[in-house]
C-alpha cells in the first residue's frame, strides 16, 4: 500500500511539472518584443511614437530595450516567491523538491483570471486559479487533478502570504488559512492584481525590467487556457504550436495589431484593459478542445496580434504615467 502511494504521489508530481504558464516563455517574449517595434511603425500614434524613444533611450537601441522587455516577461515565470507544503514535507517553490523548477514554478499560479465566473473570496471582480472552478479536462492529461493530487492540503508558505500575497491582494480581502491552508481550496488572486502591482513599482521607480513584468500578464490574459483557468485541455500542446510556428507565420502582423489597437483607450485602469482581453480570450474555448491546425491557426493569427496589442498599449500607458499624463 506504502509503495502504490509513493507510486502516484510520484507520477502526479511529474504531471504537474508539465503544468505551463500562458504561452510559452519565448512566445512572450517576442510579444514584447514586437510590441516595442509596432510602437515605431507607421501605425504608430504621437503617444506610441514618444513611448518608443523613451523605453529605446534608456537602453540605447531597440534590439537592447527589446531584449530587456522581453527577458523581463520571460523571467516572470521562473520567480521563486510561492512555496507550497506543510510541516509535514516541508515547501517547495517547484514540484519534486523543487527539482522540476525548469519546467513550471508554483508562482504560475498567480497567472490566470476566471472570466466564466463573477467575484472570489477576496472580494476580486473576477477571480484567479482555484481549483473547485476550475475548467476540468477529465482524461488521462488532466494536470490540474494530478496537480491537486500531489498538493493536496498543502498550505502556501505564511512569509509568501505575508509577501507575494499581500503585494497581489491590491486592497481586497484575504485569510491565510481560509483562503491559503489547503491547495484544493486555494483562492489565488488573479493575474491583473499581479500586474497591477507591478505597474505601481514602475511608476514608483520606473525600470524596463518591472514594466517587463506587466508584459508577461499581457501575454497571460490573451490565452483562453487562463481565463479558463485550467493547465490542461490541451495548455502545453497548444502554446507549443504557437511557440513554433510564431516567426515562421507572421503571427504578429503589424497589420493585425493596427486593426486592434484602437480598441484599448490608455487612459483606462489598467485592470479594465486586461480584463477586455481576457474577455476575448475566454471567447475561444475551442482552443482547449480542437487540436487541429487549421483551428490553431485562426486563434493564433487572432490572440497573438490582440496580445500584442495590449501590450503596445500598456507600453504606451507606462510612458505616459512617467510623463504624468496617465490620468487614470
Amino acid at each position: 500500500m506504502h509503495r502504490t502511494l509513493s507510486l502516484l504521489v510520484g507520477a502526479a508530481g511529474l504531471c504537474l511539472a508539465g503544468h505551463a504558464a500562458a504561452w510559452s516563455q519565448p512566445t512572450h517574449k517576442n510579444i514584447a518584443k514586437d510590441a516595442l517595434a509596432f510602437l515605431n511603425s507607421a501605425y504608430a500614434t504621437p503617444d506610441m511614437q514618444r513611448a518608443y524613444r523613451f523605453y529605446v533611450d534608456a537602453a540605447g537601441s531597440e534590439a537592447k530595450a527589446g531584449e530587456i522587455l522581453g527577458q523581463a516577461a520571460y523571467d516572470f515565470d521562473d520567480f521563486q516567491d510561492t512555496h507550497l507544503g506543510g510541516w509535514w514535507v516541508g515547501y517547495e517553490y517547484a514540484p519534486m523538491g523543487d527539482a522540476a523548477a525548469k519546467l513550471v514554478n508554483y508562482t504560475s499560479y498567480w497567472h490566470f483570471i476566471n472570466m466564466g465566473r463573477d467575484g472570489d473570496a477576496h472580494g476580486n471582480d473576477h477571480g484567479g486559479y482555484d481549483y473547485r472552478y476550475h475548467k476540468v479536462d477529465g482524461g488521462l492529461g488532466d494536470i490540474d487533478r494530478y496537480a491537486m493530487i500531489y498538493l493536496y492540503n498543502r498550505e502556501l508558505l505564511k512569509s509568501d502570504f505575508d509577501t507575494t500575497e499581500a503585494h497581489y491582494r491590491q486592497g481586497t480581502r484575504s485569510d491565510w488559512q481560509a483562503d491559503y491552508g489547503d491547495f484544493q481550496t486555494m483562492a489565488f488572486q488573479p493575474i491583473d492584481n499581479v500586474a497591477k502591482y507591478w505597474f505601481d513599482q514602475f511608476k514608483a521607480a520606473p525600470s524596463l525590467q518591472t514594466i517587463g513584468y506587466v508584459l508577461h500578464a499581457t501575454g497571460d490574459v490573451a490565452q483562453p487556457h487562463h481565463s479558463w483557468v485550467t493547465s490542461a485541455n490541451g495548455h502545453t500542446g497548444w502554446e507549443t504550436w504557437v511557440d513554433d510556428r510564431y516567426v515562421r507565420e507572421r503571427f504578429a502582423d503589424p497589420v493585425a495589431v493596427a486593426n486592434l489597437i484602437g480598441a484599448y483607450d490608455t487612459r483606462q485602469p489598467l485592470r479594465d484593459l486586461l480584463t477586455q482581453t481576457a474577455a476575448i480570450a475566454y471567447q475561444h474555448p475551442e482552443a482547449l478542445y480542437d487540436t487541429s491546425d487549421a483551428t490553431r491557426m485562426r486563434l493564433a493569427r487572432q490572440l497573438i496580434p490582440q496580445s500584442v496589442a495590449l501590450t503596445a498599449a500598456v507600453l504606451t500607458k507606462a510612458a505616459n504615467a512617467f510623463y504624468g499624463q496617465d490620468s487614470l
